[in-house]
Formats: C-alpha cells, structure tokens, sequence
C-alpha cells in the first residue's frame, strides 16, 4: 500500500513536467531555415534552359536532433500554383546548408521571368517555412530578363582607343567607352590595348579588368547587360639630353635620381685629341648645379646636362707644338734672307760679263802657229793676226 502511495506521489510530481515535455514537441524542433542564396542567371535567351543554385541554411534546435526539408522555385510572388521545380524530401540532422542544382526552362516570349524560391520544413505533416528573419527568411525572390541580345559596354578611361569584341572594332568614345551588342547566352572574345599611346609624352599600360582577370584578351560570358572597366597605370617619358638623348617611361610618381658626370670625352674629332667636358648643370624642367637630382615623374619631364668643352690637355702639346713651327719657320726664313742678299748687286755696280783670261800661247787661227803677242801677222802663213793701232 505504502508502495502505490509513492507511485502515485511520483505521477502527479511529473505531470507538469509531462505537460512541458508534450508543450516542447508540438513546436517545430528546427530553429534556422532560411534561403541561404538563391542563383540565377540576369538574362537567358528566349526557350533555352538555364541553370539555377538554391542554398539552404539549416539548424536543429530541440530533440528529435533531425528535421525533412525540401526546396521549390516558383513563377511570380507566390506559391499558390505548380512549382516550376521541388526537390525531394531531404532529411537533415544537427546543422549546415543543403545545395540544389537544377535548371529551368525560360518562355518563348521576350520580357521578364519573376521567380520565388522556398526553404520548406515538414511540420506535422505540412509543408511550411519561416516568414522572418530570426528563424529565415526561408523564400528569395529573383528577377530574370528574357531576351536575345544584351549590352556589353567596355571602358577604358581614354577616347579614341580601339576596343575588339569578337572581331567588331570600336573606338572609344569621349567618355572612354565603347558600346557593343552581343548575343545572350555567348561568350565573346574581347580585346583591350596592352598600351595605349596618349598625346604629351604619356602613356597607359594595361593592368587588368574590374573582375579580376589580368590578361587584355578575354571571354565574357554574357548573362544580361554587363559593364566592364580595362584598368590602366598611367606612366610619363622621361628625355635626359646630354652628348646624346635617352628616353625612358616611368609610372605616375616614381621618384627617378639622375647622376651626371663630373666630366666626359668631348664629341670627335676632339676627344681624340684628349678633349673632354665639364659639367656646368642641369637646365630645362629642373634648374640645378648640382651632379645629382631626383625628379619626381608628376608629369613628362626633360632635362639637360650642360656641359662645356675643356681644352687644358691641348695647353702644353700646343706650346710644345708652336715652339717647334717657330724654330722651323726662324731656320728658313734665314735661309731665304741669306739667298736674296747673294742674288742682289751692291748699290751702283753694273753687271760685267766675265771675260775668259788671256791664253799665253796664242796660235794663228788659220795655220795654228804658236803666236807671239807683239806679233802682227803670222810668220808661217802671214795671216794677220791683230790690227795695230
């Protein structure tokens, strides 16, 4: 008897908990499903399948520690009539996402397609979702345009710039776009620049799209009207003159030390003579003495290095030189001056031909018979020999 009392005692205990227990299990045991993402193309072709992705969200919050779900997408803003497509009934336990791929069908019509997507939990035997957002929201809703071509509009930032898609050439307009209609559903091969040459010495180089790829010639699946921006690096030239001018591109604010020469070998035929130049400083963008400057590429630049010939190392060969012409031009002027002073007569002497001397042992021009000189006539042929006075 004192055994039924405790039993008794033990049941009435226990109702209100009972009470709370059945209270607990006719709530739903599932605490977070909601519509986690809900994917779908921004523009099919008209009659063409598409895909879709629909990620669910999921939370067991009480026992049982499981819970059935399922997903379904339907046309408008409601699920009032046929689903365009439901998954199976999924068991799911504990927590985590349930992912579904499927495709759709889009209309023949051009326009719109309206859809809505449902997270579903099986409660009691019906079919239900979350309306909130402390427990869901278990429904997204997605807008999809039906149409056979689309806007692929392409910016470059500068005009008159020629951008390729699928083989049609533009040039970018003054706003530094380009406007192209393409096939919905296609996937054209566009092609941007790697270099740009602008007016003023500047330039841009290509440095990738705003979606990340990196290389100027790409495909572009196209799901609806797209906007793409062709990133660029501006750079300027930099034109240092000295001999010579050298020209180098630098991007928009590098710092650029330039270090001239304290001295150089002059332009030929100088330097083989051992002629050199100086430097005086720099002139053009940037004013300065000093051998080095930084310049700052804010803008194309250009600067010179002016140097000034230097002629000290011909000093001692050219004395050297003119000593050696002074001596040799000394020697033959002296030699000149002594060869005039023999050929010129002293002041009033005439010039007396120069008479052979006198032969002591004449002969007779007729006989030759040694003459004597008081002889008249020749004593052997009696030729006369001089006429007496």
């Amino acid at each position: 008897m004192k055994r039924i009392r405790t039993i008794t005692f033990l049941l009435l205990a226990l109702l209100p908990l009972l009470g709370t227990i059945a209270t607990a299990s006719a709530e739903p045991n599932i605490g977070l499903l909601r519509v986690s993402s809900f994917l779908c193309p921004r523009e099919v072709f008209p009659s063409t399948a598409f895909r879709v992705s629909l990620d669910v969200e999921y939370a067991i919050q009480s026992l049982p520690n499981e819970a059935t779900i399922r997903g379904a997408v339907y046309a408008g803003n409601g699920n009032s009539s046929s689903p365009l497509w439901q998954s199976d009934p999924t068991s799911v336990s504990n927590g985590g996402d349930q992912v579904w791929n499927f495709t759709l069908n889009a209309p023949a019509a051009e326009g719109f397609l309206n859809l809505t997507a449902y997270a579903y939990f099986l409660d009691n035997g019906t079919w239900t979702y979350f309306n909130n957002p402390v427990n869901g929201p278990g429904l997204s809703q997605r807008t999809v345009k039906v149409g056979k071509t689309a806007n692929l509009d392409i910016s470059i930032g500068a005009p008159a710039v020629p951008v390729t898609t699928d083989g049609i050439t533009k040039q970018t307009s003054t706003d530094g776009d380009a406007a192209f209609q393409v096939a919905v559903g296609s996937n054209p091969t566009v092609n941007a620049p790697a270099t740009v040459q602008l007016q003023n010495a500047t330039r841009i180089i290509f440095i990738g799209w705003s979606d990340g790829v990196t290389t100027p010639e790409r495909q572009v699946p196209i799901d609806g009207d797209i906007y793409l921006t062709a990133q660029y690096r501006i750079q300027y030239l930099l034109a240092v003159t000295n001999s010579s001018t050298a020209q180098e591109w630098y991007d928009r604010g590098a710092n650029v030390t330039l270090t001239a020469p304290a001295s150089a070998p002059a332009p030929w035929p100088l330097n083989i003579l051992g002629v050199t130049e100086t430097f005086q400083g720099w002139s053009g963008d940037i004013h300065s003495t000093s051998p080095q400057i930084k310049v700052t590429m804010n803008s194309p630049r250009s600067v010179t290095a002016d140097m000034i010939l230097d002629y000290r190392s011909l000093v001692i060969p050219v004395i050297f030189a003119a000593g050696i012409a002074a001596a040799i031009s000394f020697v033959l002027v002296q030699a000149r001056s002594r060869n005039k002073e023999d050929a010129i007569e002293s002041p009033g002497e005439q010039s007396v031909p120069e008479q052979p001397a006198p032969d002591s042992n004449s002969k007779c021009p007729t006989c030759g018979q040694v003459t004597e000189e008081e002889w008249a006539h020749c004593i052997k042929c009696g030729t006369r020999l001089k006429s007496t006075s």
